[in-house]
């Protein structure tokens, strides 16, 4: 397993579903606000998301994996 694939466990383990909504992902990343979050989804960048039931208004999940690969991504950045 890779870092990526553990850390997405223990979120899957942490929070039991896999995928999160912009509350509980903005409290896994730290650094970012719900507001921050939406902000990059407006512009189309940041962490890539879904809406439940594929619908225009559905409410915005992010998949365990995405937050993963985004949180090994950003520390790699910075080592």
């Amino acid at each position: 397993m890779n870092d990526q694939e553990i850390l997405a466990r223990i979120l899957s383990d942490i929070f039991g579903k896999i995928a999160l909504s912009p509350e509980e992902t903005a409290s896994v990343i730290g650094e970012c606000s719900v507001k921050t979050l939406e902000a990059d989804r407006s512009e189309g960048i940041g962490i890539p998301f879904t809406r439940r039931n594929n619908k225009e208004k559905g409410q915005v999940m992010y998949a365990v994996t995405a937050i993963a690969k985004t949180l090994i991504d950003n520390e790699r950045k910075t080592i």
